[in-house]
Formats: structure tokens, C-alpha cells, sequence
């Protein structure tokens, strides 16, 4: 049995996609349950404990604010973590009812239990193929760590343990862009943030449960237009100086020589 528990984040759980995960995860011996989705469909979801929406924040640096829908979809990862927190859990698998499972994913979570707690947060597939840097073999060598310089991008399956729950759940309580964005920009929050090659999950072509409509375009203020110049000017410095004050981390890094996994909309 894997030590690593996976919730399945979903509104539908007993639809067709997540239970054939399910079942896919049970044929490889792994301990998992589903997780409450947040519906943001009918409005903005009711906000709990430390949540709350930075509208303005939201504008300044994406000139849109989030659709409820992607309000919900936030919501419903940043509340898996704080129950995990909650919980007392080492390392959690969160994941979305729209992907599948490579046959040694099994094995694969095994390896990663056993991972450093410097490793806080290891993404199990990318939307993007970005330079990284090579660290080492997992799994007797069937899969291999890296470190990206930038975001994955994509929510669909990632472990976090517990120290990356705690900066997640400190960081994130104020909701302003998209829950991939927020994870892509690591550095904001000092998340060590890893992934895995070949990628052990992969993405499928039914629609997911969790539904994700585009933000919402909005006439911005004057002082915001003004400023977000600035702010973006800040924020890729922000992102330069990290990467360059842990250098040793990042680097050498080098574009993968080939495809990483079969979701068709990784490019």
C-alpha cells in the first residue's frame, strides 16, 4: 500500500472519469479517497477562515480578476492542504478527476515518500516544458528528479509535504490569480518546488468536474494601470534574484532532449 495518500479533487466523484481513476488507483494498491470540489458555478463560494480575494492585487498584476469558477477551483486545493494540515499528514497526493496513471506511478509515489524534506512540493506532470535541472534518479533509476527554473504549470497532480502545506496555506489565504499561477510562482514563497521525469500521470481528454472558466476582464483604474508597469518590472526581478541567490539549485539547466509525457497540450 502507498504512503503517500492521493485525494482526488472532485464535484462528481461518481462520475464515469474519476471513478475509472479510482479503479486505476486501486489496481495499483493506493490508498486514496475523494475531496470535496467547491462549486463556483452559482456565484462566489462563501470564504472560510483566513480566505480572502485581493481584487485589486488581481487587476495590478493580470488586469482581470478571477471567474467564481476559478475562485472555486482555488479554493478547493488550498482547503484539501489545510485538511491535510489539519490532519497531522507528512505528504499528501492531490489530484484532479481528469487524468490517468502511467503504469509505474505506483512506484514512482513510493520513491517519492522517501524524498528530503527539502522537497516540498514535486509536480507529477507539465502543461509546459521548461529548462530544469537534472538531480538524480528515483524508483531504481525508472524515473528521474528535477528542479524547474520556471512554473510546470497545471494543477492535475502534485505531492506536497509538510512544510510545503505550511507555506502554501500561509501564502496563499489571499486569493488573486489562478491556483497554478500561485504555485508557478514559487519563488514569492520560497517553495522548493521539484518535478518528476517521465511525467507519471498524464491528462485526458473528458472534461474535469472542476470547472474552469476564463477570469473576468474588468475597466482598470487609472492608478492601477499606472503602476502595474512598475509592479511587473518588481515581480520579474523578484523572480531573477531568487533564482540567482540559489543558483546552485537551478543550475546547470538544460531544455529535456525529449517528450516528457503524453498530455496533448504540454508544448
Amino acid at each position: 500500500m502507498s504512503t503517500i495518500p492521493c485525494w482526488i479533487i472532485s464535484l462528481n466523484p461518481d462520475g464515469d472519469g474519476p471513478q475509472t481513476l479510482s479503479r486505476e488507483l486501486a489496481a495499483q494498491d493506493i490508498n486514496h479517497s475523494f475531496f470535496p470540489a467547491v462549486d463556483g458555478r452559482q456565484g462566489t463560494p462563501p470564504l472560510q477562515g483566513r480566505e480572502c480575494i485581493d481584487e485589486r492585487l488581481a487587476l495590478l498584476r493580470h488586469g482581470k480578476i478571477l471567474s467564481n469558477s476559478q475562485i472555486g477551483c482555488y479554493l478547493a486545493h488550498y482547503r484539501a492542504l489545510q485538511k491535510a494540515w489539519d490532519d497531522g499528514l507528512e505528504r499528501v497526493c492531490i489530484m484532479e478527476d481528469d487524468i490517468g496513471l502511467e503504469d509505474h506511478f505506483g512506484a514512482a509515489l513510493k520513491a517519492i515518500a522517501t524524498l528530503p524534506d527539502d522537497v516540498e512540493m514535486l509536480r507529477l506532470m507539465a502543461l509546459r516544458i521548461r529548462r530544469r535541472k537534472v538531480l538524480g534518479s528515483l524508483d531504481s533509476g525508472m524515473h528521474t528528479l528535477v528542479r524547474p527554473e520556471r512554473g510546470w504549470c497545471g494543477t492535475q497532480g502534485y505531492v506536497v509535504n509538510r512544510r510545503g502545506m505550511k507555506k502554501i496555506l500561509d501564502a496563499g489565504c489571499r486569493i488573486f490569480e489562478p491556483i497554478d499561477k500561485f504555485y508557478d510562482h514559487f519563488w514569492e514563497y520560497d517553495l522548493r518546488q521539484f518535478g518528476i521525469e517521465p511525467h507519471v500521470i498524464y491528462e485526458i481528454e473528458h472534461p474535469s468536474s472542476i470547472q474552469k472558466r476564463p477570469a473576468q476582464k474588468l475597466r482598470i483604474p487609472l492608478l492601477l494601470r499606472l503602476l502595474a508597469p512598475f509592479h511587473k518590472a518588481a515581480f520579474s526581478r523578484s523572480r531573477h534574484r531568487y533564482l540567482k541567490g540559489h543558483a546552485d539549485e537551478f543550475y546547470p539547466a538544460e531544455v529535456p532532449t525529449k517528450r516528457m509525457g503524453r498530455t496533448k497540450r504540454m508544448k
